[in-house]
């Protein structure tokens, strides 16, 4: 997801020689990484967010959309390059019952990219 703010600049136009007003707006797109790349973006908090919501990785990979297989590889690719697990899984027994949840890591991880991601869009917003 890319934040927005916008202002408008006003320049003179050489070509046409009049003022021309444009609106121009801040972006940006925010990732964390370590040593090792990538590792918690926009992506991987919608999938943790889903996980804390419906307390399975199935379902939170079905209601993004995703399979299974694609969203547990994006977490064991996040796990491997933060070196700390993110997510601890439960198996269910004949009856399901399975389940998963975010580690205290991966609360820390998802916390801190939302505290980084709030103070930049406030400073986005105050550019104009």
């Amino acid at each position: 997801m890319k934040n927005a703010s916008s202002c408008l600049y006003l320049f003179r136009s050489t070509s046409i020689k009049r003022d021309v007003f444009v609106e121009i707006k801040t972006r940006f797109k925010l990732w964390l990484e370590t040593e090792n790349g990538y590792v918690f973006g926009e992506g991987l908090l919608q999938l943790l967010s889903k996980v804390q919501e419906r307390g399975t990785l199935r379902g939170a990979a079905e209601d993004l959309g995703m399979s299974y297989r694609h969203a547990w590889g994006k977490i064991k690719t996040a796990e491997r390059r933060f070196g700390k697990p993110i997510l601890k899984t439960h198996k269910g027994g004949t009856s399901g019952g399975g389940g998963a949840e975010l580690t205290e890591e991966g609360i820390m991880l998802l916390n801190k990219y939302l505290e980084i991601k709030k103070t930049l869009t406030q400073v986005s917003d105050r550019i104009k």
